[in-house]
């Protein structure tokens, strides 16, 4: 017996219904593989389709760490450092990549969350020193932003792509990086007597 849902937003519970319905119909000591490979994919289709709600998707206000900041811990464990591109969110894991986009402007960047904040209400994302300059928001400080997680999916190409670009500009912007020039041999000249 499959019992219906009556209620739209219990699609979940409808297909768990259908699924046990079909394992008592079979009893289950007589099952086949080919029904337990039917139910698995059941399952699997039914973990892929689901919505995945509108928790990926977030717009607020984002921040962004000094500059002054740079060496302290962040929740993660690692050191903040104002020219990664990292970011502290209240709710994405830890690792995740995330989409940030100034609404304003329409630029993106994409940061890795690796701290827990802001801890003003008002505020989604902080980000660091270098995505707050490529969205543009250092000189005001607070810009509106879309933030959307990157699904594992489109994460390697976007990254890419991404880091690609970023690496070209390491060199103009990076003042820690040291160039280290060869440096020639002095020759010692022999005093003359």
């Amino acid at each position: 017996m499959i019992l219906k849902s009556k209620s739209p937003s219990s699609k979940g519970l409808f297909w768990f219904n259908a699924v046990i319905g079909l394992a008592l119909q079979a009893k289950m000591e007589c099952m086949t593989l080919q029904i337990k490979r039917f139910l698995l994919l059941i399952f699997l289709v039914w973990g892929l389709s689901s919505p995945r709600g509108d928790a990926q998707i977030q717009q607020g206000k984002a921040s962004y760490y000094h500059k002054n900041l740079s060496g302290k811990k962040t929740y993660s464990g690692e050191r903040y450092n104002s020219y990664l591109y990292t970011a502290a969110h209240k709710k994405f894991p830890m690792g995740t990549w995330l989409e940030v986009t100034n609404i304003q402007s329409g630029v993106k960047s994409y940061v890795r969350v690796n701290d827990r904040g802001p801890h003003q209400k008002r505020l989604l994302i902080d980000v660091s020193y270098s995505a707050a300059k490529d969205l543009g928001i250092v000189g005001a400080g607070i810009a509106p932003v879309q933030v959307r997680a990157l699904e594992a999916g489109e994460l390697a190409d976007t990254l890419l792509t991404f880091l690609q670009r970023r690496d070209s500009l390491i060199l103009k912007e990076h003042p820690y990086i040291i160039h280290v020039k060869k440096a020639k041999k002095k020759k010692k000249r022999k005093k003359r007597k």
